[in-house]
């Protein structure tokens, strides 16, 4: 049996009822600056059931989310934390309020007999194209990572490297949920470090396509977050990718 210590920094909140009822909560970043209790998030390493809370995993071209099995679960502590998780999330619903307000004035410009129709149509454009821009640059924003554990297993170096994988929190299109997707890192070649980013296409850093279906996800994680632990994984990346820098071994 072990104990969980408490500090005034810790990041625990006292959860409405119904939040802690459907096992998701708000999170704060490291940055004391950055409060993020709008940004919510179904992982809670401070649920009090939390070593039997299930895993949700979204996957691409599939609507449902899938279940991890029982005998996975988060670990205690994100490995990564973005330090701009609350300003993407802001952009995003700023730019969506914005298309809103903007497309209602659209609409009373365009009954309006004293406006031409092009006043209209600009407005509309205006207020539609940042939206676009937004959702589709941070469609792969990365705002945590969590290591996942096997339960059934001791928490040695040999069972963590034979079976290791991660839970990306990505943010929903509205930017005030974040949802989760699976990245396998034992014998995962196919985890690469991104081509250099064109202006039109999404920012990101890591990709992987499946070798079977042959659909392609992207990950935008910042490099130089999360200490040695993060350099181990992206020295892992960069090997698969051929990149040396120094923060893997190779063989």
């Amino acid at each position: 049996m072990f104990k969980r210590t408490f500090s005034i920094n810790s990041s625990l909140q006292i959860q409405n009822p119904l939040t802690s009822y459907f096992k998701s909560k708000s999170f704060k970043s490291e940055d004391s600056t950055v409060e993020t209790d709008e940004l919510v998030s179904e992982n809670n390493p401070w649920s009090p059931t939390f070593e039997d809370d299930p895993i949700y995993i979204q996957e691409r071209n599939k609507i449902q989310k899938t279940k991890l099995a029982d005998i996975y679960r988060l670990a205690y502590k994100p490995l990564y934390e973005a330090p701009s998780s609350k300003y993407v999330s802001l952009l995003k619903r700023l730019t969506l309020t914005f298309g809103v307000v903007g497309g209602y004035g659209a609409k009373l410009i365009y009954e309006s007999p004293q406006f031409d129709d092009s006043y209209a149509y600009t407005l509309l454009a205006g207020t539609i194209i940042p939206i676009i821009l937004v959702q589709w640059k941070t469609r792969d924003y990365v705002t945590r990572i969590f290591r996942i554990y096997n339960k059934t297993k001791p928490q040695t170096l040999d069972n963590l490297v034979n079976d290791e994988n991660l839970v990306a929190e990505k943010l929903t299109f509205t930017g005030g949920k974040t949802y989760n997707e699976l990245i396998r890192i034992t014998d995962n070649k196919s985890l690469i470090i991104s081509p250099s980013a064109k202006w039109w296409k999404p920012y990101t850093t890591w990709e992987e396509k499946d070798t079977k279906t042959g659909i392609k996800r992207e990950f935008y994680i910042q490099d130089d977050i999360g200490g040695i632990e993060m350099d181990r994984l992206w020295g892992i990346v960069e090997r698969n990718s051929g990149i040396d820098k120094g923060r893997s071994f190779w063989k």
